[in-house]
């Protein structure tokens, strides 16, 4: 018995081309499925997170309303971030000209600079956290509340805690 036939059938049923075809319609929708359909295996499972958020400039009496364990809530995506863990005001330095035209360092009498260390939790991706599905990552910029406050904010770290 011979495999092909000489119509090009396959044991005289089906023609080869059309089985390449239909393999290649089964390969794609294979990889649909796949790629598209079921969940997504490599995302990790939720952990705890030490998120570092920066503020360079803010009015003093602004950071002086953040107290530990205020909830930090991203204005933008209506996410919560975490809770405040411990948070740190620093004084900051402005340049100004001297009366001689000399550069001149003084502490800004109104203006500080906040340290904000958030109890947080997400899935670690390789680029930052994921919180609900957003990706936070050093360098991401935000408006936040932290308690009573609304500060405009850089994530400088995330320090992953140990499972």
């Amino acid at each position: 018995m011979k495999i092909a036939d000489e119509k090009g059938r396959l044991f005289g049923k089906i023609n080869i081309i059309d089985l390449l075809v239909i393999v290649v319609i089964l390969a794609a929708i294979c990889f649909a499925v796949f790629r598209y359909v079921l969940p997504d295996r490599d995302k990790g499972a939720e952990q705890a997170c030490e998120m570092v958020l920066y503020c360079h400039d803010t009015p003093k009496f602004t950071a002086e309303q953040i107290k530990k364990g205020d909830v930090v809530w991203d204005q933008g995506t209506d996410l919560d971030l975490g809770t405040v863990k411990s948070f740190e005001i620093l004084p900051l330095m402005e340049t100004s000209a001297g009366p001689d035209g000399t550069s001149v360092t003084t502490e800004s009498d109104w203006l500080v600079s906040v340290v904000l260390v958030l109890d947080s939790r997400g899935v670690k991706d390789e680029h930052g956290i994921l919180i609900d599905d957003m990706l936070y990552a050093s360098g991401h910029t935000m408006t936040v509340f932290a308690g009573e406050a609304k500060l405009y904010l850089k994530v400088r770290e995330l320090n992953w805690t140990a499972k």
